[in-house]
């Protein structure tokens, strides 16, 4: 038995939730790789082509899994839903590619943090779950942390900082909506179309913008698309294996990673507070998490009040 077959059946043996929050740091380190090719690129290339580029990429990685069960695994009855998702996919990852463009890593990645803030908010506002005072209070902590970061009055309010909390919030319609397509498709099926439709939508402001391409840039063209795939297999495969309240936390581990990469590739200092505000977003975020956890628990066995 080959050593990667013998490591597979070893992880294999490994209890679900260890497997999950594995999976869960391996997306992290990938996520973050990301981050920094996208900033490395953004000096060539302009956001239309990144984005562009991203997509097209995941739509090749896709093929194989398209070819071996053909055509008809990517048949759905919810084609006005994938219309609006990728809508919002799209004009979220202009934004967030932008912000990767002129700020520094850790602040995007701290933004980025407020997605399952937004998640609750919209869920709350439009599905009409109900909001308890403990639910809201933590939501309103969660923002607060986001003002720690950008602090307006402090420093300048940019459009880049103000670009990545719409894509935050861009983000957390789009797990509404991918939570209605997945009563219906595969997980596969929904990153296809994710790929897919946001190349349809990408390739005409592309071809406008679109930057010369040299043999030196296919290299970490590649590198972006491949991270970017990677990244979102393990966040898929980390929530399949393990309780998202105890995974998710894990994703936290993106801010280390990108302030890594932020001081070795372009020379960013840590900032105190970009972690401060992270951790308070992360606080929230972990907070909210862990009572729907122990709310669905406790309605099996008696009615609770909405935290």
């Amino acid at each position: 038995m080959s050593q990667m077959r013998r490591a597979v059946v070893v992880f294999s043996a490994l209890p679900g939730t260890t497997r999950g929050i594995a999976w869960m740091i391996f997306a992290t380190i990938f996520y973050a790789a990301t981050y920094g090719v996208v900033r490395l690129l953004s000096t060539e290339f302009g956001v239309f082509q990144l984005v562009f580029f991203r997509s097209i990429i995941g739509v090749f990685l896709m093929l194989p899994w398209l070819i071996r069960g053909g055509i008809g695994q990517i048949k759905t009855p919810q084609p006005v839903t994938y219309a609006w998702r990728s809508s919002l996919n799209y004009g979220g990852m202009v934004f967030l590619i932008f912000g990767l463009s002129t700020m520094q890593l850790q602040d995007v990645t701290g933004l980025m943090f407020t997605t399952p803030l937004f998640t609750v908010l919209f869920v709350t506002l439009f599905l009409r779950e109900r909001v308890g005072p403990r639910r809201a209070i933590a939501l309103l902590v969660g923002f607060a942390g986001a003002m720690i970061i950008i602090r307006p009055g402090f420093q300048e309010l940019t459009w880049a900082a103000l670009g990545v909390l719409g894509t935050s919030s861009a983000y957390a319609v789009i797990n509404v909506l991918t939570k209605t397509l997945a009563r219906t498709d595969s997980s596969n099926t929904i990153v296809f179309y994710d790929f897919f439709l946001l190349s349809v939508l990408g390739i005409v402001p592309a071809i406008i913008f679109w930057s010369e391409v040299r043999l030196e840039h296919i290299f970490w063209v590649a590198v972006m698309g491949i991270c970017s795939s990677l990244a979102r297999q393990g966040v898929i495969r980390a929530l399949a294996e393990g309780e998202a309240s105890v995974v998710m936390p894990f994703n936290f581990l993106k801010m280390p990673f990108t302030v890594c990469i932020g001081f070795v590739w372009f020379a960013e200092n840590p900032d105190l507070w970009t972690g401060i505000g992270a951790a308070v977003i992360f606080a929230s975020t972990y907070y909210i998490a862990r009572h729907e956890t122990v709310l669905k628990l406790g309605t099996t066995a008696k009615p609770s009040p909405p935290v």
